[in-house]
């Protein structure tokens, strides 16, 4: 079950902008908050599909824009899967990302050092920031592998006679 805290911070919200809450409304609130890393919008469709939801893609779509304009989830570009969302804690710590050209995958850090650093180049600049992002793209260490030893494979003669060819060559 989601947060209390930010589940009656959504239903304030929908009250004070006259929103009914509904149904759909809280299911898509308890399965963003159900999920432990980043979803996209049509993933999050699928998971609440399968567990019975009638909900609409249209109602995702509006619904995800509403959290993360009060602040309870974030979206944001990952590498080349387009937009993905993930809930937002109250006093959660900021982190970046890890993002995997390969497969896609999405690894989650927090390194203090980054952090210092990124505050003295705004104090340095007389910048007051209000949120960064850091998103190094590359392969991990399965994909590095898959693509070293497809390498590997296409770099060596095929047989005893193309090896004689390549080493008079």
């Amino acid at each position: 079950m989601a947060q209390i805290r930010e589940r009656d911070q959504f239903l304030a919200c929908l009250r004070r902008r006259g929103q009914r809450v509904t149904g759909e409304r809280l299911a898509l609130f308890d399965e963003i908050f159900a999920q432990h890393g980043h979803i996209d919008a049509d993933e999050l469709l699928r998971a609440m599909q399968a567990r019975g939801s009638k909900i609409s893609r249209a109602t995702v779509y509006r619904n995800l824009d509403l959290l993360v304009e009060v602040g309870l989830a974030r979206k944001g570009r990952l590498g080349s899967r387009g937009f993905l969302y993930e809930h937002v804690h109250g006093g959660q710590q900021n982190h970046d990302h890890l993002v995997c050209t390969g497969c896609g995958r999405v690894v989650e850090f927090v390194s203090p050092g980054i952090a210092a650093l990124q505050g003295e180049i705004c104090r340095a600049h007389g910048f007051e920031p209000s949120r960064h992002t850091l998103q190094i793209a590359g392969l991990c260490n399965g994909c590095a592998a898959a693509e070293a030893g497809a390498a590997a494979a296409t770099a060596e003669p095929a047989g005893p006679a193309e090896r004689a060819v390549a080493a008079h060559a």
